[in-house]
């Protein structure tokens, strides 16, 4: 008797090696930041400016505040730490490890420049939040000329 292949088997099998694939190039040294240790991964992060300045926020659940630098330097910012392993500690087997963790790093170049006496972080319900005030302007007064 022939031996038919299982379709469901061999979607389950093909979603595995995309995983693999995925978490190797995802653990890869990343070249625009070559610095930076070999597992190092970019938590998601949404940049929004308003009119007070630029507002940075970057998943990062599992991570205490104490883990976390924030700098602003250079024109640009840069968030560094370190998630610990979810199953230090942990006596069950595990199938499947999806989270990522260990160091990570984010960096972002500022389109102008920021007041950085200002700049304020703020990590709650698994979110770092990063505001980056606009330096304030001295108001000119602008006087028309009547030719």
């Amino acid at each position: 008797m022939p031996h038919h292949a299982d379709p469901l088997q061999q979607l389950l099998d093909l979603q595995e090696r995309m995983n693999r694939l995925f978490e190797e190039t995802l653990g890869r040294e990343r070249l625009d930041e070559p610095h930076l240790p070999h597992r190092t991964w970019a938590p998601a992060a949404d940049v929004f400016e308003t009119a007070a300045g630029y507002v940075v926020e970057i998943d990062l659940p599992g991570v205490r505040r104490e883990e976390v630098s924030v700098q602003v330097a250079h024109g640009a910012l840069v968030i560094r730490g370190e998630k610990p392993p979810s199953t230090t500690g942990r006596s069950e087997t595990f199938h499947r490890l999806e989270r990522l963790d260990g160091p990570f790093a984010r960096s972002f170049r500022l389109p102008q420049a920021v007041d950085p006496e200002g700049v304020t972080a703020e990590l709650a319900d698994g979110v770092l939040r990063v505001t980056l005030p606009k330096p304030r302007q001295a108001h000119r007064l602008r006087f028309e000329t009547g030719e």
